[in-house]
């Protein structure tokens, strides 16, 4: 799926959230509290980032291998395959556990 496709369902999974917003030109990412927790790469990659507990879940279903970026591996990120953005529904469902566990994180100081 192309990146413009891929943005327009995250940024309809965004809104489904008060006070969240998307940040970022090319990679658009969403934060809570200083802790990103989904982000577009330039790929049209959607990445959302999950508990143990949630990863483990959802590669029952999906695979679940490394999220690279930059040389590095982002622990605690899913890739979301073409075969899960087509279906919002249930894309929200994960999209909200995304949310509920950066909520859960431990705030980080700003550097402003």
């Amino acid at each position: 799926m192309d990146r413009d496709a891929v943005i327009a369902i995250y940024d309809r999974l965004i809104a489904q959230h008060d006070g969240l917003t998307r940040k970022g030109k090319a990679n658009a990412y969403t934060a809570v509290n200083g802790n990103m927790f989904s982000f577009v790469g330039p790929d049209g990659e959607l990445c959302i980032r999950l508990s143990k507990d949630d990863i483990a879940t959802y590669g029952d279903a999906y695979s679940n291998d490394p999220v690279i970026r930059y040389n590095s591996v982002m622990n605690g990120y899913v890739a979301v395959p073409d075969a899960l953005l087509v279906v919002e529904e249930t894309l929200a469902g994960w999209f909200a556990k995304s949310v509920e566990f950066a909520n859960g994180l431990k705030p980080k100081p700003t550097k402003k």
